[in-house]
């Protein structure tokens, strides 16, 4: 047996059977490893406060939403996550062999998945997200299900130099309703030409974005997303990986949505840390920093 045979008995022998997920569930995304840690440790085995955060966003994803069911998706490392998890109640495991980006992870997320109501809402968050809380996820839920939307992605306001800023940035329309049209992942920013400013349409209008504005744009994008399943579930096969890293962007779902006529709505936490993730060794240990802060009041 090679070792993704392994991997794949034991997903199905500690996976809960989806049969029992009711309207709500939660996809956590921890197939990545972080090459820029320079570590060995799977990347969402990395501790705050001594307690791994995929376990963490696991624990805020039980205690925001009563009742509801998770699929992990591991990857890398994907043995040293599932031993440290194992077996739980409402809880599956879905092994992405290759990682072709956060849309590729979702689609084999949702693979093979029966019966789930059209109405029933879907999570969706990245495994390092360390300080993410139960109460963040629960006001989500509540902004998701107020606005009526068919996707709602949660947005955050980076601090620190535009250069320095990673993150996909939030693309809205330059008018009074300021609706996200897009999300523009960093690394494709970057790839825009200084004199060709970048051009998107939306609702009939086309509106135009310099290079130096995109990367100046502080909201960002957290990864954490919520979709009503049938619109989901619809329009997961249509990503394409037509982009600098060739990967598939769960992000490029904003603009499949908007194309379509579904409605995609913004929410933003009440404490920026909270969707806050990490790259290095040092991010890691602000974090830890940050969490102690709050444990001591």
């Amino acid at each position: 047996m090679d070792n993704n045979d392994q991997i794949i008995k034991i997903v199905n022998e500690i996976s809960s059977g989806t049969n029992k997920i009711s309207n709500e569930l939660a996809i956590i995304l921890a197939a990545g490893h972080g090459k820029r840690l320079k570590s060995e440790k799977s990347k969402m085995l990395h501790a705050i406060l001594g307690v791994p955060t995929v376990e963490r966003v696991y624990n805020a994803c039980k205690k925001g939403v009563e009742g509801i069911y998770i699929i992990i998706v591991v990857g890398i490392k994907a043995e040293n996550v599932m031993e440290h998890l194992g077996k739980r109640e409402k809880t599956s495991y879905a092994y992405q062999q290759v990682q072709h980006g956060t849309g590729h992870a979702v689609q084999v997320a949702l693979e093979g998945l029966k019966n789930i109501p059209d109405d029933a809402i879907v999570y969706i968050l990245p495994g390092d997200m360390g300080l993410i809380d139960g109460g963040t996820i629960k006001k989500f839920r509540e902004e998701f299900i107020k606005s009526k939307a068919d996707m709602i992605v949660l947005t955050g306001l980076y601090e620190g130099k535009p250069e320095d800023n990673y993150y996909g940035r939030i693309i809205r329309a330059k008018d009074n309703s300021r609706n996200v049209i897009q999300i523009m992942e960093h690394k494709d920013i970057l790839a825009l030409h200084d004199d060709n400013p970048f051009t998107t349409s939306y609702k009939g209008k086309e509106y135009s974005y310099t290079k130096e504005e995109l990367i100046n744009n502080n909201e960002y994008n957290s990864g954490v997303f919520a979709f009503k399943y049938g619109k989901l579930a619809e329009m997961i096969g249509n990503l394409k990986s037509n982009n600098v890293q060739s990967e598939i962007y769960l992000t490029d779902l904003i603009a499949l949505f908007n194309e379509k006529g579904y409605t995609v709505a913004a929410a933003s936490p009440e404490k920026n840390y909270v969707v806050m993730g990490f790259n290095t060794q040092e991010v890691l240990k602000e974090m830890n920093e940050i969490a102690r802060k709050i444990y001591e009041k």
